[in-house]
């Protein structure tokens, strides 16, 4: 993943990063395929997840050594994933196929195990190979029509046709074919490409903003440091807004308010009368809570709109929470881990994805780590959204690759559904995205500052967001049901 390295033009390696894993696979004996894809896989996300390894020894105030263990369980985890590939490939290629059909089923293979990784066990879709590809717009434009999953599948198509090659199981007829159908399918996504990139079918453009105050997370939650967090957010507001009189949207991270917002309060008051003088609506975010019937307390991670005209409080609550961070999965088999982990909250998920509207504004929120889940911006679009945001506080991950990958992915769900997005994180990096994944406007890293564009709002539905990424899953899965069961009836 090319922003693991925080270097743009390595993405384009991943038009044949895959060749040498296909090339072990194919060379090994059927009974040490899933050994290779499993160190590959620990190889793998040990290098792209590294940083999670100071992030859970500093906030989950556990021993680094303890912290690397956790995290080497997490990769090993993830590592299965490739094995099963690796192992279900090496199955496949016993009973001699034809090429054409190893490539279709090792990338539906691929796609169907990339799948699964996004809804197992909550969910990590981090490091999805397409993601690769985020700050390449020409080449991601076609996931308005299949996602990432779509782009993904000709990327391992086209490294599954080198590996090949390079293993020498291809004839020159095959050979000629493959290189044919390479140039048509890349003049399809450069002339496609390149016709989405020339839009500008925006309609309503409003001057919008990122703040991003940069607040330490040493001082974040200490109520002596809250009247100074709301002054540097209302100072950054006010200074966007005097460098641009049009302002009408400005965005503020998640958790930026380190108070019930909700509750009447002075500081409270001087938000609302920000919005109110300097006639702007602002998304904010802030824990809130909630009271069960039986009077308990339940608390929620929020964002809230406010604007010169709303009289009552507008929030959007996270539906997709931290597992192991903001809860504790699966209930008591794993409360016994809460004493090792002393950060981790007690939050419960919200459960709509309706916009927030107010103005001329229906604003799609994805709070933090949804931001990497396709499936809840398509839902808000869905729902009317005309503009998407992302609230997030990345401080947690320090100066570590984490913040850029982090911020890379939500470029798929601007392309994806084809709305401007505004990402705002506390620490950076915050950017304004357009519909075609163009990053218009970026912060830089622990730096107090605000981002300023023009952004449109759209209210077209692209054939992803109305028919999602699931047809073109089921071609992948028929296709490797079919591979699975040609393989085992072969065998007997």
């Amino acid at each position: 993943m090319a922003s693991c390295f925080n270097f743009k033009e390595l993405g384009l390696l991943s038009f044949l990063a895959l060749v040498p894993l296909f090339l072990a696979v194919f060379k090994s004996k059927k009974e040490k395929a899933k050994l290779i894809g499993f160190i590959w896989g620990i190889t793998f996300f040990s290098l792209l997840l590294w940083w999670l390894v100071p992030t859970v020894s500093t906030y989950g105030a556990i021993h680094i050594s303890i912290s690397c263990i956790v995290i080497l369980c997490l990769c090993c985890y993830l590592a299965i994933y490739p094995a099963l590939w690796a192992h279900f490939l090496k199955n496949f290629l016993v009973i001699r196929p034809s090429p054409f059909f190893t490539i279709l089923f090792s990338s539906s293979l691929w796609i169907i195990l990339e799948y699964l990784r996004q809804k197992i066990l909550s969910g990590f879709p981090w490091g999805f190979i397409s993601y690769s590809l985020s700050t390449h717009p020409l080449f991601i434009q076609t996931a308005d029509i299949w996602g990432i999953y779509g782009i993904g599948f000709l990327l391992l198509a086209l490294n599954a046709f080198i590996a090949l090659f390079l293993n020498k199981k291809l004839d020159k007829n095959f050979i000629i074919k493959g290189i044919l159908l390479t140039a048509i399918i890349s003049f399809f996504l450069f002339f496609y490409g390149q016709i989405r990139l020339d839009e500008k079918n925006d309609t309503g453009f409003f001057w919008g903003s990122a703040v991003q105050a940069s607040i330490d997370q040493s001082q974040k939650w200490n109520p002596s440091y809250q009247d100074f967090t709301v002054n540097r957010y209302i100072e950054l507001t006010k200074k966007a807004k005097e460098k641009k009189k049009g302002l009408k949207l400005v965005v503020w991270p998640e958790t930026s308010m380190p108070f019930y917002f909700q509750d009447d309060s002075i500081k409270r008051k001087r938000v609302l009368e920000l919005a109110q003088k300097e006639n702007l609506y602002i998304l904010l975010g802030s824990p809130s809570y909630k009271f069960t019937d039986e009077g308990k307390i339940r608390y929620l991670n929020s964002a809230y709109l406010i604007g010169p005209e709303i009289q009552r409080l507008k929030r959007y609550d996270k539906q997709h929470l931290v597992p192991f961070g903001e809860y504790m999965p699966f209930g008591a088999l794993t409360s016994w881990a809460r004493s090792f982990l002393p950060t981790a909250g007690d939050f419960i998920s919200g459960k709509s994805s309706i916009p927030l509207s107010a103005g001329p504004f229906k604003i799609g929120v994805m709070i933090c780590f949804e931001s990497i889940f396709p499936e809840i911006s398509r839902k808000e679009v869905k729902e009317g959204a005309n503009i998407l945001s992302v609230i997030t506080n990345d401080a947690w991950f320090g100066r570590t690759p984490a913040p850029r990958q982090h911020a890379d992915m939500a470029i798929f769900r601007a392309v994806e559904t084809r709305r401007w997005l505004i990402r705002a994180a506390n620490t950076g990096i915050s950017r304004i995205i357009s519909p075609r994944g163009e990053v218009i406007s970026e912060s830089r890293l622990f730096n107090p500052e605000f981002i300023l564009s023009k952004i449109g709002l759209k209210e077209d539905i692209t054939f992803y967001v109305r028919f999602g990424p699931y047809w073109f899953l089921a071609i992948n899965f028929l296709i490797v049901i079919f591979g699975i069961t040609k393989s085992n009836l072969k065998e007997k």
